[in-house]
């Protein structure tokens, strides 16, 4: 289950205080919604009223209210405070309960608006580059082959594999980009057994340095457009075939030229796979042209304890030193690129090479440094939970919730972490990804509880769950390791509840039940809920139903609303 990060989605759940009901269930004692909004806005301020009023109505008892805007205190004006103020009195005259999701680690960005330093880290190890023009930049000559697709045989371009030429795979100069010829890939369902529609090319890289690969896409009547990717893929040494980045595209059904990218980092592969098109079959076509890769540079630069730099001469023998042989190295577009918490791709920060310096005009360099990744939905960016400074701005989020809201309760966003384990402060700390993870639930729970003593508290299960993310063995996207976030559960506090979107398998609700955790069942309607509710019969601490559309579609309320009072214990 994937979610966009401006999801919307509305959610069910029952008491939350107290120990787990020794009755078996499932129960449903409240009903919760979860709304998004930017509460800075007047419109979104009266809508969200509006949404109040509707699940009042329909019966439920709560909202849970994602306002990312709560990351960032102090960017609110004093009227903007007093809008929320105001919704957590309206939820009071409603007799709603008032829950705030804090504490993203996953989605990081609008905490890290902050520290755009706190990211997490992807090691650089003696990357090439060259004084130019007084400017220090990248001397990296690694690139692909016949990006352009302008030679070719038989519908196969040089240099390249791909699926079934000239049944799935064509070269196309009808359809041009830039005035060069594109490579169609049309109904990959065509080609069976796999239904692939791909072109690949292997390429000799020295690991740990840092690229971007981008290419021109255009599409017309795609029924599986959430499958298309351009993906890095690691080809040597024990952990061969692993990916490199988050690889979906996401583009429309139908759109016309659009420029689409990511960076890469080669880790400690020697040979890597650079992969465009579709695995999951479907209809409808794809044109790709212009497949470019560069290197990427100092591009989201992170500069914090965990993330040192270093640079030498070519042969080892020469440290250079920041105000002296360089300018104090730093990114400027580091979460900020295009807005505050965003890690954009951007223009290269420029380096300045200072009189006086040691590097002269044509002097190379190798520089050793950490840089975050641009990954999937554009802009998520994970924190670093090892990194010490990571718990102050939790604790400070926290308390300005507390301070300005006094809310019933807190939902913690510990979902989809993609990448965590490769930065110094990771391993500094000898802890697993999961260990780290434990560790940080545990620091979130206990920072509620001090400033809000009692406080109802939830956590998406995805990554507690060892039939979910948390499973034993296996890599989980960008994470170092195999199983990384095994036995995180073991952090887990009894008094958090678990917001459970993975009970369409019994082993996952029993997991939790046993355990002796409170959760919550989610589904998209009110069929789907009244399956799930049967997979959770005879289990105990199983408290309500969650209700989600990733769409904003909110058609469901009152029907799944009265599935859960009809379905669940009272």
């Amino acid at each position: 289950m994937s979610r966009a990060i401006a999801a919307v989605c509305v959610l069910t759940v029952l008491c939350a205080t107290g120990t787990v009901d020794a009755q078996d269930g499932p129960h449903l004692r409240h009903l919760w919604a979860r709304w998004q909004a930017n509460l800075s806005v007047d419109e979104q301020v009266t809508r969200t009223e509006a949404f109040m009023d509707r699940i009042a109505k329909a019966g439920y008892t709560g909202i849970v209210l994602v306002d990312n805007k709560v990351k960032r205190w102090n960017e609110m004006s004093a009227a903007e405070i007093a809008k929320r103020r105001r919704l957590r009195e309206y939820a009071r005259k409603l007799k709603l309960d008032y829950v705030i999701a804090v504490t993203s680690t996953g989605y990081a960005n609008d905490l890290m608006s902050n520290d755009p330093n706190l990211a997490e880290g992807m090691p650089v190890k003696d990357a090439p580059f060259v004084v130019k023009n007084g400017r220090l930049v990248p001397d990296d000559a690694t690139t692909l082959v016949n990006g352009t697709f302008e030679k070719h045989r038989d519908n196969k371009p040089d240099g390249w594999g791909v699926d079934a030429p000239g049944k799935v795979c064509f070269i196309d100069t009808d359809v041009t980009y830039e005035g060069k010829p594109s490579l169609r890939m049309q109904d990959p369902v065509d080609n069976p057994p796999h239904s692939h529609a791909r072109a690949w090319q292997t390429l000799d890289v020295k690991p740990w340095q840092y690229y971007r690969i981008t290419v021109a896409l255009k599409t017309e009547g795609l029924t599986s457009p959430g499958d298309v990717r351009l993906m890095g893929l690691g080809l040597t040494g024990e952990h061969a075939g692993r990916i490199l980045n988050i690889p979906y595209l996401y583009p429309k059904r139908t759109q016309d030229w659009t420029r689409l990218g990511y960076t890469i980092n080669t880790r400690d592969y020697t040979k890597i796979g650079i992969y465009i098109g579709s695995w999951s079959g479907g209809k409808g076509k794809m044109w790709w042209a212009d497949v470019t890769m560069e290197p990427a540079g100092l591009v989201n630069l992170l500069r914090r304890e965990g993330t040192p730099f270093k640079a030498t001469s070519a042969d080892g023998k020469t440290v250079y030193v920041e105000g002296r042989d360089l300018p104090e190295m730093r990114d400027p577009g580091l979460g900020n690129s295009p807005y505050k918490g965003g890690y954009h791709w951007h223009k290269h920060p420029e380096i300045v090479i200072p009189a006086g310096s040691r590097l002269k005009e044509g002097d190379r360099a190798l520089l050793s440094y950490s840089h975050t990744m641009i990954m999937c939905y554009w802009d998520q960016v994970p924190i670093c939970m090892a990194e010490p400074d990571t718990e102050k701005w939790i604790n400070w989020c926290i308390a300005n919730c507390a301070k300005h809201l006094a809310p019933d309760g807190y939902f913690m966003q510990h979902d989809e972490i993609r990448m965590q384990g490769w930065d110094a402060s990771c391993e500094r700390s000898g802890r697993t990804p999961g260990q780290n993870l434990a560790r940080n639930i545990r620091f979130c729970r206990d920072t509620i509880q001090k400033h809000s003593p009692g406080a109802v508290m939830y956590v998406w299960s995805d990554m507690f769950d060892p039939h979910h993310n948390a499973k034993k063995t296996g890599e989980y996207e960008l994470v170092r390791g195999d199983g990384p976030w095994y036995e995180s559960w073991k952090g887990l506090p009894k008094d958090v509840g678990l917001m459970n979107w993975n009970a369409g398998k019994r082993e996952s609700l029993q997991f939790f039940s046993t355990g002796g955790w409170k959760q919550i069942i989610s589904a998209p309607s009110g069929g789907a809920l009244a399956r799930l509710i049967d997979n959770a019969k005879g289990l105990k601490g199983v408290e309500g139903a969650m209700y989600v559309t990733w769409g904003g579609d909110y058609s469901q309320i009152e029907r799944f609303a009265e599935t859960a009072r009809k379905l669940m214990k009272k």
